[in-house]
């Protein structure tokens, strides 16, 4: 995943659509914001992809019928303001959005300069959430059906009543998954933070998870063993049906089924 997300932020957008021509860039304080909207007409089950260096991204399923981006760019300088594009571009029911940072090629932009780009999105609950890459930022996604796969290097990714196939991960930072639908796929992952799952009391799924430096807690007859090095766990709920795959390097684990007491810490 990690090395998937890095390359894809790298490559150059290719879109055709840029920023909304109505947007206003007003100074708050030291910081120039601009604020853009879109919309996009699309059915029931459609895709959405994003790629951003800088800025959190926050995305929510709803009765609707559109993909709609309420977008805030923020930098320092009006120029560096101006000179960061957010690109969109659609094919069919598939959107796609990227942030070009250095859009003017000016070497004198350095880490970009400060400059950050956030999202709000409002989704149809059917839309497969197919690749949102961020590099620094927290990521919140809730009431998505489709299946989701994202990720953050610097920040926490959060899932809230998804119900589809769901992969998740962070580099530097927490992922915490609360699942409302049957489980299908369910995998989390991080390398410095902890992993928190939630799923239905009724779920059906094989679990295995793994830690290197932390430990593992569930409620109910979850338990994990203890290795010379770290924890580990394999579990069965129900039937076994799904499949529940969850590890981090440097943190902990815990696994909540709902109507359950949680395991008391040590």
């Amino acid at each position: 995943m990690t090395g998937r997300l890095v390359s894809t932020i790298m490559v150059a957008a290719v879109a055709l659509a840029l920023a909304a021509p109505g947007a206003v860039a007003k100074k708050h304080g030291e910081r120039y914001h601009e604020d853009i909207h879109e919309s996009f007409d699309v059915g029931k089950s459609p895709r959405l992809t994003l790629n951003n260096v800088n800025g959190d991204v926050t995305i929510t399923g709803a009765d609707v019928a559109q993909i709609e981006v309420d977008v805030t760019k923020a930098a320092g300088s009006q120029e560096r303001l101006e000179d960061v594009k957010v690109e969109f571009e659609q094919h069919g029911d598939h959107v796609s959005i990227e942030v070009d940072y250095d859009h003017g090629d000016h070497e004198r932009w350095d880490n970009n300069d400060g400059a950050s780009v956030e999202f709000t999105i409002r989704v149809p609950r059917g839309t497969r959430i197919d690749g949102v890459d961020l590099v620094n930022g927290d990521l919140s996604i809730e009431g998505v059906a489709g299946a989701v796969d994202a990720a953050s290097v610097n920040g926490d990714v959060t899932g809230d009543g998804l119900a589809g196939d769901v992969d998740l991960s962070a580099v530097n930072g927490d992922v915490r998954l609360n699942a409302t639908g049957p489980v299908g796929s369910i995998k989390l992952h991080s390398v410095n933070g902890t992993v928190e799952l939630s799923v239905p009391k009724d779920a059906s799924a094989r679990v295995s998870a793994s830690t290197l430096h932390g430990s593992i807690r569930g409620t109910g007859d979850i338990r994990a063993e203890k290795n010379y090095v770290g924890s580990s766990l394999s579990s069965v709920f129900g039937k076994g049906e799904g499949r529940i795959s969850l590890d981090t390097v440097n943190g902990n684990i815990r696994i909540y089924r709902a109507g359950e007491a949680q395991a008391e810490e040590d």
